[in-house]
């Protein structure tokens, strides 16, 4: 859905982005995560065709990115940074506006933002001045306007700026969401927690370079190489009251286990499967008679992947 070969871009003598090429699939959520000055913002541009490359092309579901601004815009939707809103709209209302903007019709555009100021969590704000929103509303809003249109592909720069907890848990369950519809989203931020829980795929640039880009998950994806977790990026935690050495040898004869270690009664393991796939295996267990006290997945350690790779190291 998203190709880049050698995209460049020179600010005068500055290199900003120096020959970035990667594939992001269709319906992944790519983390795309460096410092301040990394080339995060710079790569958007060119994506969107706000800014033209020095060097290299792009393609947007086929569309060169130069030769078809006009069919790339068609495709897409986009929340810079920093963006303006009509302050003196309500809510409601200035989605509406976009809404009408993009020809969505009355019944369609009614539903949607109906949908997305309920997923979004801004139903109680829908009446009130957009001038008289926090920050972390108004990044919600901004979010919502991207999606409105119902665009193939979406990029967000820092869209968690200025979310609290719980807004931050709303915008990676809509994430999901737009993932389910098949949108392919592209996310800039410093908020490496969050950015585990819902996207599929990391691009970590420094100094304008691509240091490492790839899936997340499986035993060749990026948390793999960086930190040892290789089925599919999930590791977790169990701890039983009795009979843990035992245990070890039961879960050692069971279909995705891996990279198991003990530590007294608590074990620790990979498995290859999904979220319905390990509680089944926590059932297998229990039936089995262990008396489980503790059972958990452990956070992906995109912290770790990001340290390694900007430093040129990676996990044997």
């Amino acid at each position: 859905m998203i190709r880049c070969e050698n995209l460049t871009r020179y600010f005068g003598s500055f290199v900003a982005l120096d020959r970035l090429t990667l594939e992001i699939p269709q319906g992944s959520v790519c983390a795309m995560v460096g410092p301040n000055g990394a080339g995060k913002s710079t790569t958007m541009k060119m994506l969107t065709t706000l800014l033209a490359p020095s060097r290299g092309r792009a393609w947007i579901g086929g569309r060169d990115i130069v030769q078809d601004r006009v069919g790339v815009r068609q495709l897409i939707g986009y929340l810079p940074e920093s963006f303006q809103l009509y302050e003196d709209m309500s809510v409601e209302r200035y989605l509406q506006f976009f809404a009408r903007a993009y020809n969505l019709d009355n019944a369609l555009a009614g539903e949607r933002v109906g949908d997305y100021l309920e997923r979004l969590g801004l139903t109680e704000k829908r009446h009130a001045r957009v001038g008289t929103l926090s920050r972390g509303m108004r990044q919600r809003l901004g979010v919502a306007k991207s999606f409105l249109h119902d665009p193939q592909v979406v990029f967000l720069d820092e869209p968690a700026s200025g979310l609290d907890p719980v807004a931050r848990g709303e915008l990676r369950d809509f994430l999901k969401f737009q993932q389910h519809l098949g949108k392919t989203v592209v996310v800039s931020s410093h908020v490496l927690k969050e950015l585990a829980d819902f996207c599929d795929h990391i691009a970590i640039i420094q100094h304008g370079r691509l240091m490492e880009f790839g899936p997340l998950a499986g035993s060749g994806g990026v948390l793999a190489r960086y930190t040892g977790v290789s089925a599919g990026g999930r590791r977790y935690t169990l701890r039983v009251a009795r009979d843990a050495v035992r245990l070890e040898e039961f879960l050692q004869a069971l279909g995705g286990v891996s990279n198991l270690e003990r530590r007294d009664a608590t074990l620790a393991f990979d498995f290859d499967g999904d979220e319905e796939a390990a509680a089944r295996v926590l059932a297998q267990v229990t039936a089995a008679g262990y008396l489980v006290t503790r059972f958990m997945p452990e956070e992906a350690d995109l912290e770790a992947v990001y340290r390694k790779a900007s430093a040129g190291g990676r996990a044997e």
